[in-house]
């Protein structure tokens, strides 16, 4: 791959990870990314002496789940989990599961989460409702995935679309179809992975679901970067972009601007460049995701180097600089550093370059083990 496509690579794919996440929990409660320390609730109704059943539980676990009360929703989970053991409720059983395998997975926890949805798959084994095992399927080849197991997610999601299929489930299968095109394309099958993906985009397509056809054109976008066709790259990410807005999805919205910004930079077209990163940039500052933002500005730092605006370029790393310090994420302070080392050096300042490559060097070696 030659140097602009490696240049752009990693952000495209990064877009086409963000984009995707919308879907991964499809059919079952996500769990939310903010973590709030609450104290869980009584599972009696306060209105009623007696004690509230299953079904009731996981109701009331899924409104605080959707309110972000991760903490709150987990026990009620937990006690629905217990109820439908004792009342012998498979179904119910393996939804308790899931649900509190979605939040273990949010919450770092992913061989906790693989162990939960393990269960839950075992039991939608010997059910008859062929959808809800496919999902968990899904989600049990999503989490295999993330650990490093890429035999057995794919071995997950081929049986998932294969139940979809006999279901007539096309949303699980459209989902399926995405993951596992996308499991390939990253194992560097790319004709073949490209090929599920065209066929998820137009079933998207056909049932005007805008969500997955967002997913299915970013990750074929990230597909056409590693094949070097940048201009085929940016049509589809537009395109994406487009979608993104429509469904005001600005976790979306700005990871495909940042691909984009990345792909008109090798493509030349700098000025578009720094337009499209600035307004990642306001999006990530309302989004409060302190650690993209950092990344955007020493994003734009590059953009102005490349473009011969050297103050620019500094004031930018600069700023990346402080909030990674900020953040205390020193992997990306060093990196700060010898960005910054490479504009004082293209501004004529050697000495400043020298004592900040040093710091970076410093830093390096106190990361090292």
């Amino acid at each position: 791959m030659s140097a602009i496509g490696r240049l752009v690579l990693l952000y495209a794919l990064g877009a086409a990870a963000v984009a995707y996440s919308a879907d991964l929990t499809a059919g079952f409660p996500a769990a939310p990314t903010d973590l709030r320390l609450v104290h869980p609730l009584p599972i009696k109704d306060a209105s009623s002496p007696r004690m509230l059943d299953g079904d009731e539980l996981l109701r009331i676990g899924d409104i605080h789940e959707v309110q972000n009360h991760l903490q709150e929703a987990m026990p009620y989970y937990q006690r629905a989990l217990t109820a439908f053991r004792v009342t012998k409720n498979r179904r119910g059983e393996a939804a308790s599961l899931m649900r509190i395998g979605a939040i273990q997975e949010r919450q770092g926890h992913t061989r906790a989460a693989m162990e939960s949805v393990t269960g839950a798959v075992a039991i939608f084994k010997t059910l008859p409702d062929k959808g809800a095992y496919a999902r968990s399927l899904l989600r049990l080849g999503r989490l295999s995935e993330i650990l490093g197991d890429r035999v057995a997610a794919e071995r997950s999601y081929e049986q998932a679309l294969a139940l979809c299929r006999q279901a007539r489930d096309l949303q699980a299968w459209t989902e399926g179809a995405t993951l596992l095109g996308n499991l390939r394309i990253d194992d560097g099958r790319i004709e073949q992975g490209l090929a599920l993906l065209d066929e998820a985009l137009t079933e998207a397509r056909r049932r005007r679901d805008l969500g997955q056809e967002l997913n299915a054109l970013a990750i074929i976008a990230g597909a056409q970067v590693r094949q070097e066709r940048l201009d085929e790259a940016r049509r589809l990410y537009e395109q994406a972009l487009r979608l993104a807005e429509q469904q005001r999805d600005q976790r979306a919205e700005v990871g495909i601007r940042v691909a984009l910004a990345h792909l008109d930079a090798a493509l030349g077209f700098h000025q578009d460049g720094i337009l499209m990163a600035k307004k990642a940039l306001a999006l990530y500052q309302a989004l409060r995701d302190r650690l993209r933002e950092a990344d955007t500005l020493a994003l734009l730092g590059y953009l102005h180097q490349i473009q011969g605006d050297l103050a620019g370029a500094a004031e930018h790393h600069e700023r990346a600089l402080a909030l990674y310090r900020a953040l205390r994420d020193r992997a990306r302070e060093a990196g700060s550093l010898v960005n910054l080392a490479v504009v004082y050096d293209a501004q004529g300042a050697p000495e400043d370059a020298r004592e900040t490559r040093g710091k970076a060097i410093v830093l390096l070696q106190s990361l090292s083990p």
